[in-house]
């Protein structure tokens, strides 16, 4: 193998080529431990020993440093790691490391992600907001059997479009046809139910 390339980037980083291929992302110090140098062979041992104890270690810690502060689905993870200049080898090395030890649970994620929500957003925006993060449809659907199906006082969608209505006019009991219509297209379209919409509505007007 010839180190073929060394790209320097800014904080001291450098992107280290390897047969004309993008192998990993090292600091400058790592690359005047290692000896590396445009041209020059480097061994397997060599190799493996960067990947396994330097860039796989890194790779941990940052996954550790990004899932510290808040949850985040396979999705995002990746992403980040993929953004830090890791590869997708290493990628899938670290998911496997932190998804062995929890750290990684869609389930859990979207569980409280829809319990942070549901007073406040209709179930189809929850729902896309958890699709855009990368949530499979069948733990959004089992989430959603848990957070909503079982609800034992007022459905949360209906305080959710309650809430909504309140945001949008002090008295919706005054509202004439025309503003009332407009009131529930625009409901309408942040995903609430139509038929949840009217039934809130309608008691303003009895």
């Amino acid at each position: 193998m010839i180190v073929t390339r060394l790209e320097e980037l800014e904080q001291s980083k450098v992107k280290v080529y390897i047969d004309y291929e993008y192998a990993f992302l090292l600091y400058q110090k790592d690359i005047t431990q290692f000896k590396l140098r445009e041209g020059d062979l480097i061994t397997q041992a060599v190799y493996e020993d960067i990947v396994s104890n330097t860039v796989y270690y890194r790779a941990r810690q940052k996954a550790l440093s990004i899932l510290k502060s808040i949850d985040r689905t396979e999705q995002e993870l990746r992403k980040k790691l993929s953004d830090a200049g890791y590869t997708n080898d290493i990628i899938d090395k670290t998911i496997s490391y932190i998804s062995g030890y929890g750290y990684l649970n869609d389930e859990r994620l979207a569980s409280a992600y829809v319990r942070a929500r549901k007073n406040t957003k209709s179930k189809l925006v929850i729902k896309n907001e958890l699709l855009q993060k990368g949530v499979k449809k069948e733990i959004i659907d089992f989430v959603f059997d848990e957070a909503y199906d079982n609800e034992e006082q007022e459905d949360s969608e209906l305080i959710a479009i309650k809430k909504a209505i309140a945001k949008k006019v002090k008295d919706p009991g005054n509202l004439d046809y025309d503003e009332k219509q407009k009131l529930i297209a625009s409901l309408y379209r942040k995903g609430f139910d139509i038929s949840k919409i009217k039934q809130i509505l309608d008691n303003f007007y009895k």
